[in-house]
Formats: C-alpha cells, sequence, structure tokens
C-alpha cells in the first residue's frame, strides 16, 4: 500500500512534473529553493527600506510577509499600525551593505558571496539583531555566524 506522499508524488508524476522538481519542493529544501526564487521577483515586491546617506537615497525592494516573519520590529510595525505606507526609512545607522545582506539573508540563510562582508559589516551584525528584534530562528542563524555563499 502507497503512503499519502508517494500517492501525491505519482500524481505529480502523471500530470508531468519530473522527480528532480518533485525532490527539490519537500520539505525545508523546497521552501528555501522557493524563498531563493522570491527573492528574485521584484515586480512582486510590496515594500521598500529606504536608506539615505548624504543626501542621497538608495531602495531595498523586499516582501513585507518576509519581513514579519523574520523581524519582530516589522511584524509590529506593520500589525499594530493602521498604515499602508509601502515604504520606510532606515535610521538603524547600519550600512546599507548591512542592510543589504540582511534582506538576502533573511531569503537565502546565507550571505550573498557576492558582495564583500567585510570587518565592518561583521561588527554591525553583532547588535543588528537587537534592532530589528529577529525572531529566534533568524537569532540562531546569526549567531552561529551564517555561511557565506
Amino acid at each position: 500500500m502507497k503512503t499519502k506522499e508517494e500517492e501525491i508524488e505519482n500524481i505529480f508524476k502523471e500530470i508531468g512534473f519530473d522527480s528532480n522538481w518533485i525532490n527539490s519542493k519537500k520539505g525545508r529544501k523546497g521552501l528555501l529553493n522557493d524563498l531563493k526564487l522570491l527573492y528574485k521577483q521584484e515586480e512582486t515586491k510590496d515594500f521598500k527600506i529606504i536608506y539615505e546617506e548624504n543626501e542621497n537615497e538608495k531602495e531595498i525592494k523586499v516582501h513585507k510577509l518576509i519581513l514579519i516573519i523574520r523581524s519582530e520590529l516589522f511584524k509590529g510595525m506593520f500589525l499594530s499600525v493602521n498604515d499602508s505606507s509601502n515604504q520606510v526609512h532606515d535610521y538603524s545607522g547600519k550600512s546599507f551593505e548591512t542592510l543589504n545582506q540582511l534582506i538576502y539573508f533573511f531569503y537565502h540563510d546565507e550571505f550573498n558571496e557576492r558582495k564583500e562582508i567585510n570587518s565592518k559589516i561583521i561588527k554591525e551584525f553583532e547588535d543588528v539583531k537587537d534592532y530589528f528584534q529577529l525572531n529566534q530562528n533568524s537569532i540562531i542563524d546569526l549567531i552561529s555566524f551564517p555561511k557565506i555563499k
């Protein structure tokens, strides 16, 4: 007798999905793969973090849901305030590079190797968990210092 999972897998195979696709969608690996794809989907990002430095503005686009899941600060901001704004100005005092790495980390559970990880960013990550009130899973991941991709 087949398990429920085997039955579902057979249905996917019957409608044309291959085993590699099916295996990529199982468990945490599947969710992480989906989050990595979501990170690349600029058109679906519904929120901006505005970073100001020397009268220049830079923005980081992100999904509100990702911020809610990963940061108690943003969760409280979105759920307790009746504000339909789709952007916030960053007042954390962290560098733009650190904020970019943090958002990348929220989607990937690792840092982006294409961006330079320097001592300034590492030092800023020591207290970023407190400022952004990262949830317990994010804190554990940051404390064990994320692997550099």
